[in-house]
């Protein structure tokens, strides 16, 4: 299962409503936020983010089984936990920052709900 959940969209400028996420060197604005799921990240420069990632905006996906969608893919940023029950990780799709969900959290706050897929 795949399922659509943001697009992030990196930046230089401080944008109204971000958070510091001091642990990750990131100044979000979250797609909760934006009622197109946009996700503004501001970066540290000492930021350990790949310049793929500060440069070039991601599309993000819910998947079931993080390892399994990772299989045979250019790992970009390797699985790890940025909140308690939510595992991310980044990959490469033809030169663009492709980011990966698995929510072992069902009532994870971050995790989309259908009714907010409709378009």
């Amino acid at each position: 299962m795949r399922r659509y959940h943001h697009i992030g969209i990196p930046t230089t400028e401080a944008k109204p409503g971000e958070t510091h996420l001091k642990h990750l060197k990131l100044f979000v604005v979250s797609h909760e936020k934006s009622e197109f799921g946009v996700e503004w990240m501001r970066f540290e420069a000492d930021a350990a983010v790949p310049d793929l990632v500060r440069q070039v905006p991601h599309v993000a996906f819910e998947v079931a089984d993080l390892a399994s969608e990772m299989a045979g893919r250019e790992i970009l940023i390797p699985p790890n936990s940025p909140s308690h029950g939510v595992r991310v990780a980044f990959i490469v799709e033809n030169g663009a920052p492709i980011e990966l969900l698995e929510f072992t959290d069902p009532n994870h706050p971050a995790r989309r709900q259908q009714s907010k897929m409709l378009i």
